[in-house]
């Protein structure tokens, strides 16, 4: 008796923190309806999967769980029910070259699981390390606004797509689907690995 006393007592904080979630959050979105975040934000939400779509304050937009893991994140302003849609923008040679030209960029090959940091020099010279080997390698942007990197002797064109705000260098097949070849999680200006 004593126990289960102890279990129900020892329950009632988790139910309250819980509860403090929800009410981080105007009331339950309907479809199509915003709900705004406030503060204070929510510092612990369930783990059910209920997806919303969370707008940043910065406009892009990144699914979340649930509306409380959403709100959780101090830069979501607001969210509405369901995943946020896919969208992807192919970019243009101007911006690939803004995005690439004279920045370091931390990048992965998903297919083989590398992780890369390369400085993308503007005189057209790529030099990097892979799996802690240094390596230098050529580069361009043709007027179809493909990057464009050497391998051995021949040069690779591939477009680079942003989609839900994360650079992507995809391989289109010839049935239309998009293979991710590369995926860019950061870039910084200049070259601080003195590559």
């Amino acid at each position: 008796m004593h126990y289960q006393w102890l279990i129900r007592f020892s329950l009632f904080p988790a139910l309250l923190l819980i509860a403090a979630c929800s009410t981080a959050q105007t009331k339950v979105a309907e479809q199509d309806e915003t709900v705004q975040c406030k503060d204070p934000r929510p510092q612990i939400c369930t783990m059910n999967y209920d997806p919303v779509c969370g707008l940043h304050k910065d406009h892009l937009t990144k699914t979340y769980s649930n509306g409380c893991g959403a709100c959780a994140n101090a830069k979501v302003i607001s969210w509405t029910k369901g995943k946020c849609p896919e969208t992807a923008h192919t970019l243009t040679k101007e911006e690939v070259l803004k995005l690439f030209s004279g920045n370091t960029y931390v990048a992965e090959i998903p297919s083989r699981k590398i992780t890369m940091t390369v400085y993308v020099d503007p005189d057209g010279i790529l030099r990097g390390m892979q799996n802690k080997h240094k390596f230098t390698s050529k580069w361009a942007v043709n007027d179809m606004g493909e990057m464009c990197v050497s391998y051995k002797t021949r040069m690779s064109c591939r477009n680079v797509i942003e989609q839900n705000g994360q650079y992507k260098k995809i391989k289109t097949t010839d049935s239309g689907e998009n293979i991710v070849l590369i995926i860019y999680h950061s870039f910084t200006p200049g070259n601080p690995n003195n590559y």
